[in-house]
């Protein structure tokens, strides 16, 4: 399921919705709202990968009509089908979907485990066994490693998939919500855990993936292969 952002602003009693024609562009307007109560709901990038048995990565929100399950039948897949989900953090929009599934084996790096999110979001989880990953890197699943990129949160991992094009990095938030920034390999002085992020931005760009799939943004190529 591509990334998706909505803006909603209560203003003189009406709710109105904000939507430009990029996942960037539609964050800069709610950035820029001036003078009512807004909010933003941001779907993630929902990754299936296909191989000896269907793996989800970031299954996304928990929405009526179950856009995860609808999603998976359109491909041939019942929720039962999937045994294992792999999550780049545990922020409810990027996991509270998960109850859309059978009984899951989750893996998510042990330092996301205690965050106030996780602690928050633990009834998502009800039906999954947590398979911690720990350490700074490693091999999550087979032909799937992890790197841990804290930042975005302690725990906050990118995946590296082994795939038909190369090597595909599922960088989930980590790169921020402006595409220019990964690019640049530079933040605003101000951004939130700045030099986390840019030590996340170096450990992706090492890995030479041919394609990078970010939490937010739709996937981009890296034409020169992360040099």
């Amino acid at each position: 399921m591509p990334t998706h952002r909505m803006v909603f602003a209560l203003t003189r009693g009406e709710v109105v919705e904000l939507r430009a024609p990029s996942a960037a562009g539609t964050f800069a307007a709610y950035r820029r709202l001036p003078g009512a109560v807004h909010g933003m709901i941001a779907w993630p990038n929902t990754v299936l990968l296909t191989g000896p048995e269907p793996v989800v990565v970031d299954p996304g929100y928990q929405t009526q009509g179950d856009m995860l399950a609808g999603a998976l039948a359109a491909r041939g897949l019942a929720p039962e089908d999937v045994r294992t989900v792999l999550a780049t953090h545990l922020h409810p929009d990027h996991v509270s979907a998960l109850p859309q599934l059978a009984d899951v084996d989750l893996l998510v790096h042990e330092d996301e485990l205690e965050t106030p999110h996780a602690r928050t979001g633990r009834g998502f989880r009800d039906r999954a066994t947590l398979r911690p990953l720990s350490g700074r890197e490693g091999e999550a699943l087979p032909g799937v490693r992890f790197i841990h990129t804290p930042g975005h949160t302690p725990g906050h991992v990118a995946l590296l998939v082994e795939a038909e094009e190369g090597l595909v990095a599922i960088a989930g938030d980590t790169l921020g919500p402006d595409p220019a920034w990964f690019a640049a390999m530079d933040l605003p002085d101000s951004f939130p855990e700045r030099d986390a992020h840019l030590a996340a931005f170096r450990a992706i760009r090492e890995a030479r993936p041919a394609r990078v799939i970010p939490g937010h943004n739709p996937p981009f190529a890296l034409a020169d292969g992360g040099r």
